[in-house]
């Protein structure tokens, strides 16, 4: 790293000019609900602007995060922050992790609706220290804590036979609140393959609960989440590998919860429990017959406490256990038997340190994990934040560490695959320097990953397959820009990244080198009012395996415009029309699926 010098006095200048006062950003990315540099932030405004309730069309093209979909609505959806792979992002619903030990430890988006949403906070660069493992790359937290009382009634329908429908209800007071959504969502899809007329249907129901009671000095909360999931998709046969008209299904199944007391009789301690679980169970069926089946299991178990040690200078100590479970059942073959059943404990200990100053911000926190199947991992962060000018300048670096998964330790058929126990977590160094305003975030950042595993090398000397950590360098670059603003009745808010992601110095495959978004959304009258906006998305690189060894193929770079109306017809009713890529651009998130054409969507939304 012959940076570091160059970068640390980067990190150490904003430390030397100040001017107003330094306001504190409150952020779920902490355990202390406080960072240096504010995150990228979805509200339930944002959502609502554009009925944008499923999760792909809100967050692409966010400032660093890029997303990969095959096909249509329900196929499978990958997330990367700053050009990381898609289980170096951590996925948190009100304090629960998401991500899945049977998908490869990340979390598929496709199948998240935002219905009740009241905030999406994205938190790039490493989480490790704080949040553990499965944040290498960043965090994504989605809140649905509700703000006020809520009573509302959705109903729509449009273009691809779908329908969606959702009601909400919540009721907040000085004591505690209670939420409650559910949503259904339906839709017979198009085509994903090339070529061919079949069409692929998709069917969601969401179901959310989150809770929480005051009793005297203690708080008690509960959330709850089920997702049923039902897709239609087509096989990739050989040779070409990219999909081809035919009958094939996955019903997918999510179970959420989370326990939790907290104590606030003391302004000097406050000491947290917490108990969440997450459960995700895949069936997949060809031709009507189950054929396999995935089922991936996390508890964990948390003791977190906040202290007030004096005036500006707060702490955080956590210990937390985890027990992963996995299996996964299907028909041998004579590749072999896919067959098994894994369990995973770690336990882990953090430690995080503020100093909220008039004008400055300092942090420094470090998490330390304890497995039994690998070896341990040491995660720390330190930032800093200064006052100047009209915003702050911030710095920051730290490290990042990802476990190995299952499919790296044990394979898809554990009987074929020779599992590598001297595997060791993929770790990063990530550097990032900035400044913010209230109108605007500007950021840059260097990563650089090493012990990257590769889950399928030939091991040539027993003459099979197995694991193993890579001896080289992944490094990514980049600029993130992101702007927000209320000009007259319009609120406007855009953003810009640019990635150089390389391996080797080969440039990254589904990295897109340029990529932003630009969203407007106001009044044109008392009871009219618009949205319209524009995700872009630059040429990247994909992996044609047609050929052996594969090549590497070019996906075109695309733009995808919404907009949309909404007519408030008295103070009960109001209608809406939303139209996604309204100019029917044909585009290519992943190699050889084809995505949904135009989509029109118009209903109605009741709040007696």
């Amino acid at each position: 790293m012959r940076n570091i010098p160059i970068l640390l006095g980067l990190v150490a200048l904003p430390c030397f000019a100040a001017a107003a006062e330094l306001e504190t950003i409150v952020v779920k990315a902490s355990r202390l609900g406080a960072a240096d540099r504010p995150p990228t932030v979805l509200t339930d405004d944002d959502i609502d602007a554009r009925h944008a309730q499923h999760a792909a069309d809100a967050l692409r093209g966010l400032p660093g995060f890029a997303l990969s979909r095959a096909g249509n609505r329900g196929g499978a959806t990958q997330a990367r922050l700053r050009g990381a792979e898609a289980n170096h992002v951590l996925t948190v619903l009100d304090g629960i992790e998401l991500n899945n030990p049977a998908n490869g430890s990340e979390f598929d988006f496709a199948h998240l609706d935002l219905t009740g949403v009241s905030r999406v906070e994205i938190a790039n660069g490493p989480r490790s220290a704080v949040w553990g493992v499965d944040a290498l790359a960043g965090l994504v937290y989605i809140d649905t804590t509700p703000a006020a009382d809520t009573l509302r009634l959705d109903a729509g329908g449009g273009t691809q036979a779908t329908r969606d429908a959702s009601a909400r209800f919540a009721r907040v007071g000085e004591d505690g609140h209670f939420g409650i959504t559910a949503s259904r969502f339906e839709t017979g899809g198009t085509n994903v393959a090339r070529s061919g007329d079949e069409e692929d249907a998709y069917r969601n129901t969401t179901v959310h609960v989150n809770a929480a009671r005051d009793l005297g000095p203690m708080t008690f909360g509960a959330v709850w989440r089920a997702v049923d999931a039902a897709l239609e998709y087509d096989p990739t046969p050989w040779p070409a590998f990219v999909p081809a008209d035919g009958d094939r299904a996955a019903d997918s199944l999510r179970r959420y919860g989370k326990v939790e007391a907290a104590y606030a009789g003391s302004e000097r301690w406050r000491p947290t429990l917490t108990v969440t679980t997450a459960r995700a169970a895949d069936v997949q069926f060809a031709d009507g017959v189950r054929t396999a089946s995935t089922l991936g299991e996390r508890v964990t178990a948390t003791l977190s406490t906040n202290f007030a040690l004096a005036d500006a200078h707060f702490l955080n100590a956590t210990v937390e256990r985890e027990t992963h479970r996995f299996r996964q059942r299907g028909a041998p073959t004579p590749f072999g038997d896919p067959n098994q059943r894994q369990r995973l404990t770690a336990r882990g200990a953090a430690a995080e340190y503020q100093y909220r100053g008039s004008r400055t911000f300092g942090s420094l926190s470090a998490r330390f994990d304890r497995h039994d199947a690998f070896d341990d991992a040491f995660a720390w962060h330190a930032a800093v934040a200064r006052a100047l000018g009209p915003g702050r300048a911030f710095a920051s670096v730290g490290t990042g560490v990802k476990n190995p998964t299952f499919s790296e330790r044990y394979g898809y058929t554990p009987d074929t695959f020779f599992g590598n126990p001297e595997l060791e977590p993929e770790e990063s160094l990530e550097f990032e320097i900035g400044y913010a305003a209230r109108r605007f975030t500007l950021a840059a950042f260097r990563g650089e990953l090493e012990n990257e595993i590769a889950g399928f090398v030939f091991d040539f000397a027993r003459g099979g397959f197995t694991a193993r950590n890579l001896d080289r360098t992944s490094t990514r670059r980049g600029l993130e820009l992101g702007y927000r603003d209320t000009l007259g009745p319009v609120r406007v808010s855009a953003s810009y990244t640019w990635l150089d992601a390389a391996e080797e110095g080969r440039r990254e495959i589904r990295r897109p080198r340029h990529q932003g978004r630009v969203d407007l959304a106001g009044a044109l009258s008392r009871s009219l009012d618009f949205n319209l906006g524009a995700a872009v998305v630059g040429d990247q690189f994909d992996n044609d395996f047609a050929t052996f060894p594969a090549v590497r193929r070019t996906l075109d770079r695309y733009i995808l415009v919404h907009a949309g109306l909404g007519w408030r017809m008295s103070s009960r009713l109001r209608a809406w029309i939303q139209a996604e890529n309204l100019f029917d651009t044909d585009y290519e998130d992943i190699l050889g699926y084809r995505s949904p054409g135009a989509r029109v969507m118009a209903g109605i939304r009741f709040e007696p």
